[in-house]
C-alpha cells in the first residue's frame, strides 16, 4: 500500500493492489462498514490513477457508500483491499 494523502477525518487515499482508492475508515468496526468493519466509504478504481477531468464514477470499478453501489471487480481484489485498509491503526483525535 502506497499512502497518497495524509489521512484526515477518517480518509484515505492510496494505492493498493495496483489500483486508486478512496476510503473512510472509523477506529471502530460498524454494521454500516464493509463486511460490518472500519471503512464505511471506499472507491476502487479501474487503474493506479485518478484523472480529475473525468467523471468519477466512470474511472471506478466498486463504489461503497454505507452500502453497495456498483462492484465490478475481479474476484479476490476487494477483500484483499479491505483487509490493507483494515490494517492501517486507528485515526488519533487532535
Amino acid at each position: 500500500m502506497k499512502i497518497l494523502a495524509e489521512r484526515r477525518n477518517g480518509w484515505v487515499e492510496a494505492i493498493i493492489q495496483n489500483r486508486w482508492v478512496e476510503a473512510k475508515l472509523y477506529n471502530l468496526p460498524s454494521r454500516f462498514g464493509i463486511n460490518n468493519g472500519r471503512v464505511s466509504k471506499c472507491a476502487i478504481g479501474k487503474s493506479n490513477k485518478r484523472d480529475s477531468c473525468k467523471k468519477f464514477f466512470s474511472q471506478m470499478d466498486y463504489n461503497y457508500d454505507r452500502g453497495l453501489d456498483f462492484d465490478n471487480l475481479p474476484p479476490g481484489v476487494l477483500n484483499k483491499i479491505i483487509a490493507e485498509l483494515e490494517s492501517l491503526p486507528p485515526e488519533h483525535s487532535h
